[in-house]
Parts: C-alpha cells; sequence; structure tokens
C-alpha cells in the first residue's frame, strides 16, 4: 500500500469515527432535546454524521489511484467549503437569535465545520509534506 494511500484511509477511518460518534451524540440531543438548542445540535449532528459516514466509506473504498496534486486541489476546495459552512451557521444564529432550536442548528452547523475544517487542514498538510518528500526522493 502507497503512503498515499495509507493516508486516504486514516483521514477515512477518523471521519468514520467522527460520523458515529455524531450520529450517537444527535440521535441523544435530538430526541432528548427536542425543539431546544440542544435538539438543533442533534439535529445537525444526525445530518452531518450520516453525510460525513458516506464521505468516510468512500475515501476508506475508494480504489482509484490519485495523484498528490489532485488530492491536494480537492482538500483545498473542501477547506473553502468548511469555512464556508461555518459563515451559514453564524448566519443562521445571528437571523434566529430568538429561537432557541434554529440556534442550535447554527451551532451545530459551526461545530460539524469545524472538525471538517481541522481535519481538511491536518490532510492538507499531510499532503503537503508527502509531496516534499516524494520530490526529494526523485531528485
Amino acid at each position: 500500500m502507497s503512503e498515499i494511500d495509507k493516508l486516504k484511509k486514516g483521514v477515512g477511518k477518523r471521519l468514520l469515527l467522527w460520523s458515529t460518534v455524531s450520529v450517537i451524540i444527535g440521535l441523544v440531543l435530538y430526541f432528548g432535546s427536542s425543539g431546544t438548542i440542544l435538539g438543533g445540535i442533534g439535529l445537525q449532528a444526525l445530518i452531518w454524521g450520516a453525510i460525513d459516514a458516506i464521505i468516510a466509506v468512500s475515501i476508506v473504498y475508494k480504489q482509484k489511484e490519485q495523484s498528490i496534486a489532485k488530492i491536494t486541489k480537492t482538500v483545498s476546495a473542501s477547506i473553502k467549503f468548511d469555512i464556508i459552512v461555518q459563515v451559514v451557521g453564524l448566519i443562521v444564529i445571528l437571523v434566529f437569535f430568538q429561537d432557541p432550536y434554529f440556534v442550535g442548528n447554527g451551532i451545530g452547523v459551526i461545530i460539524q465545520g469545524f472538525f471538517l475544517l481541522l481535519l481538511d487542514y491536518s490532510y492538507h498538510n499531510a499532503l503537503r509534506n508527502l509531496g516534499k518528500e516524494t520530490k526529494d526522493v526523485s531528485n
């Protein structure tokens, strides 16, 4: 298994763990605190947990070999998306500040976006370092 495949699988497994924890916490919060801030956070944990699980499984089981440059470009775009997601969460909080459930949804979006930002940023740095190592070996 190549270094890039090991890296991809590691990221996929971390994301799968996060998605599992998100779904479990989401179920507890959504059904245990319906209509409250915690219920809103729970709904977002459920939604994002399901989305993250699909992405994680596709990362772990994707067979197609991709170049470091192509993956780095995709992860860079994902980092930008993660930032936009957090801004949307903040907008939801500001627009619906009087409704605790919507505020909770906004907080939930920010939490999920922040985790994905951290994951993508660490993945991006690891890819960059792997790219440098590959260039050093080939020179």
